[in-house]
C-alpha cells in the first residue's frame, strides 16, 4: 500500500489574505474613454466611441442616415416611419422590422429613456430643446440641420460633416458633396444662355399631400436647370412663409391666368391633382394642350428627399432644353443618382410607385 502524499496546509486566515493581496494587485477594468464630437449645431457632446446603436427623431433624421450609410447603427424608429413610402425605405426595408418608439410622429419620453440607444439623433430641433431632452431622457442628443438645395445647402453638408465625423466615415461625407456640387454645375453650365422658358410647379407635398394649388418658391430644379417660375414674382418674402418653409398655396384662377409652357406635377398630389385636371378651366392649360406637361418625383415627403430633387433637375432641363440636354437618357441618370444615396439600386421600385417623368395628357 503507497503512502499517500502530503497536501500543503494553509490555515484559512492565511489564504484569505492571499486572496486578498492578489485582488488588491488586479487592475479595474478600464472604461471607454469620452471624446468631444460637435453636432450640427456646434453643440459639444462627450460620447463613447464608437457609437453602436442610435435611435432617429423628426424628419428626415433617418433619411440623412441612410445616406451616410450608417443605417446598421439604428436601433429603433418612429411608428409611421414604417408606413412611408420613401426611397431611403425601399433601399432598407429591415428599417421597417426595428422595434417602434411612440405612437406615430410622437416620440414616447419614457421609452427613448428606457431604450438601449446611446444616442439619439434629431432633426429640426433648438440648442436649447436638444439640451432639455437630453436632461429628460438621460441621453445625448445629436442634432443636424437639414438645410434645402438652395440658400441652405451649407447646412446640408454641414451635417454630413458633423455625421462623418461622429461616424468615422469623413470619405462618404466627402463623397456626397462633391456628388451634389458637380451635378450642380453641370446642370448649371448647361443652363446657362438657354432660351427662358416659364414653368409652374403643383402638388407639393407639406403636412400631407396637396393638389395643383400646393407649389414652391425657388423650387431647386427650376433655378438649376434655369427655369422661370411666376410663383417667385410672388410679393410674400420667404420670412413670411416661415423659417424653411417655401410652400405656398396658389389661387386657381392665378394658374390659369399664368398659363405656363410648362407644368410639371409633383407625383404626391397625383390622387388630388388627377382629379383637378378634369376640371374645365385647368384642361385649357397650353401646357396641357401642347404635350409640356409632367410628372415629377416627390419632393417634399416627410421632409426633403434630395436624389428626387437631383433625379428631377436632369428631368426638368432635358425637357425644357433639349439642345443642351435631350441626350440624356432620364433612367440612367436617375438609376446613377439614387444609388449613390442609398447605396443600391432600387429605381424599378422607385418608378413603379411614383411613375414620374411621364408626359400628363390633356383631356380633350
Amino acid at each position: 500500500m503507497k503512502p499517500r502524499a502530503c497536501r500543503p496546509f494553509f490555515p484559512p486566515s492565511l489564504l484569505l489574505a492571499a486572496l486578498l493581496l492578489a485582488a488588491c494587485g488586479q487592475k479595474p477594468a478600464e472604461q471607454p474613454a469620452l471624446q468631444p464630437v460637435r453636432d450640427a449645431l456646434g453643440r459639444e457632446l462627450q460620447l463613447k466611441m464608437p457609437v453602436e446603436k442610435v435611435l432617429t427623431l423628426k424628419a428626415g433624421a433617418l433619411r440623412l442616415l441612410c445616406y451616410m450609410g450608417v443605417q446598421d447603427k439604428v436601433s429603433y424608429i418612429e411608428q409611421n416611419e414604417q408606413k412611408r413610402q420613401v426611397t431611403y425605405l425601399m433601399a432598407h426595408p429591415q428599417l421597417r422590422t426595428l422595434p417602434v418608439l411612440g405612437i406615430g410622429n410622437q416620440y414616447d419620453p419614457e421609452a427613448v429613456a428606457a431604450s438601449e440607444a446611446e444616442l439619439i439623433i434629431a432633426t429640426y430641433m433648438t440648442a436649447a430643446e436638444a439640451d432639455a431632452l437630453q436632461a429628460k431622457v438621460g441621453k445625448p442628443v445629436f442634432v443636424l440641420t437639414y438645410g434645402d438645395m438652395g440658400d441652405r445647402l451649407a447646412e446640408l453638408f454641414g451635417s454630413f460633416r458633423a455625421l462623418g465625423a461622429l461616424f468615422d466615415r469623413q470619405g462618404r461625407a466627402d463623397s456626397l458633396i462633391v456628388f451634389i456640387e458637380k451635378n450642380r454645375q453641370q446642370l448649371a453650365a448647361g443652363s446657362a444662355g438657354a432660351a427662358a422658358a416659364t414653368a409652374y410647379l403643383g402638388g407639393v407635398a407639406f403636412n400631407g399631400a396637396h393638389g395643383l394649388r400646393s407649389s414652391r418658391v425657388h423650387y431647386p430644379p427650376f433655378l438649376l436647370a434655369g427655369i422661370s417660375s411666376p410663383v417667385d414674382g410672388l410679393p410674400n418674402s420667404l420670412q413670411e412663409l416661415g423659417d424653411g418653409q417655401k410652400n405656398i398655396l396658389i389661387d386657381p384662377e392665378q394658374i390659369v391666368d399664368w398659363d405656363t409652357d410648362f407644368l410639371f406635377l409633383d407625383a404626391a398630389g397625383r390622387d388630388l391633382w388627377e382629379q383637378e385636371l378634369r376640371q374645365p378651366a385647368y384642361r385649357r392649360l397650353r401646357a396641357l394642350r401642347q404635350g409640356q406637361a409632367f410628372v415629377l418625383l416627390p419632393f417634399n415627403w416627410h421632409t426633403i428627399n434630395y436624389e428626387h430633387l437631383l433625379c428631377n433637375a436632369w428631368f426638368v432641363a432635358k425637357v425644357t432644353n433639349p439642345r443642351a440636354f435631350g441626350g440624356i437618357d432620364i433612367e440612367s441618370k436617375s438609376r446613377e443618382i439614387t444609388t449613390f444615396f442609398l447605396g443600391k439600386d432600387v429605381y424599378a421600385v422607385i418608378d413603379s410607385t411614383y411613375r414620374a417623368f411621364r408626359k400628363i395628357e390633356g383631356n380633350d
